[in-house]
C-alpha cells in the first residue's frame, strides 16, 4: 500500500474520484492521512515517513532539499484561494472591496477559522495588520484542525474562513465565495514522493499532474498551476 500524507484542500477530489481512479487503473492502493500542512510537518519532523506527501508547495520543496522527499517526482498540482462560507440566508457582504468585508466580520456573531493552515495563519495575519484579531477572536470559532465550514452548519458560526475547496468539501447548502483580492493569499500546493518509496508512489505523484486531476480540482475551485 502507497501511504499518503495529505493537505485537507484536496481531499474531496481525491477521495471521491481521483484515488479510486487510480486504484482501478494500476492496482495499487492508496492510505491517506489528511491533516493541514503544519500538523502533517510536525509528525514528518517527529521521524514519520510516507510514501508521497501533499501540501503546502513551499513545504514541499523544503523537505526534498532535506533529502526526505525525491526532488525528481516534486511536482505543482493546484493553486488554491481563501474564501468564506456562510448559509444562504445569511446575507453576505454588500459588495467586494476589502473594507466592506472586514465590517462584515465584524458585524458577525462569530468568525469560524482554523489555527493550523494555511488559510488560517494568513486570515489571523490579515485581521492583525487591520488591528481587528482581538475583536474577532473574542466570539471566534478557533480549530486547530478539521474544515471549519461545519461550524457554519452547526450554528457556531456565522461565517468560515478556508481554503475554497476545503469550504465546498463540506455538504449542505452553504454559499463558499472567495475573499476580496486585496486580502487574499493564493497558495500553490505541491506532491513529492518519498526517496526510495515505491515505484507506484511515484506514478501516482504523476498521475496528479494530468488532465484527469486537473478537471477533478477545477470542480472543487481550485487553479492549474
Amino acid at each position: 500500500m502507497i501511504t499518503l500524507y495529505s493537505g485537507l484542500v484536496v481531499k474531496q477530489p481525491l477521495v471521491e474520484s481521483l484515488i479510486p481512479e487510480f486504484e482501478a487503473a494500476s492496482g495499487s492502493r492508496v492510505g491517506t492521512t489528511f491533516e493541514p500542512t503544519s500538523v502533517l510537518l510536525e509528525r514528518i519532523g517527529a521521524g514519520e515517513r510516507p510514501d508521497l506527501f501533499l501540501g503546502v508547495a513551499a513545504s514541499v520543496r523544503d523537505l526534498a532539499d532535506q533529502g526526505i522527499l525525491d526532488a525528481g517526482t516534486v511536482a505543482e498540482i493546484a493553486i488554491s484561494a481563501v474564501g468564506f462560507a456562510r448559509l444562504p440566508d445569511n446575507v453576505g457582504p454588500a459588495d467586494p472591496s476589502a473594507p466592506t468585508f472586514l465590517d462584515y466580520l465584524v458585524s458577525c456573531s462569530a468568525v469560524a477559522y482554523s489555527l493550523s493552515g494555511a488559510s488560517g495563519l494568513h486570515f489571523a495575519e490579515v485581521l492583525r495588520q487591520h488591528d481587528l484579531l482581538h475583536r474577532i477572536d473574542e466570539h471566534a470559532v478557533r480549530f486547530p484542525s478539521g474544515l471549519t465550514a461545519e461550524a457554519v452548519k452547526d450554528g457556531r458560526a456565522d461565517v468560515a474562513i478556508q481554503q475554497v475547496s476545503e469550504l465546498r468539501s463540506v455538504p449542505g447548502p452553504h454559499v463558499v465565495e472567495p475573499i476580496p483580492h486585496d486580502l487574499q493569499s493564493y497558495a500553490r500546493f505541491a506532491i513529492g514522493a518519498r526517496a526510495g518509496a515505491p515505484e507506484s508512489a511515484g506514478a501516482f505523484a504523476s498521475f496528479l499532474t494530468g488532465q484527469s486531476a486537473h478537471t477533478a480540482f477545477e470542480a472543487v475551485g481550485l487553479s492549474a498551476p
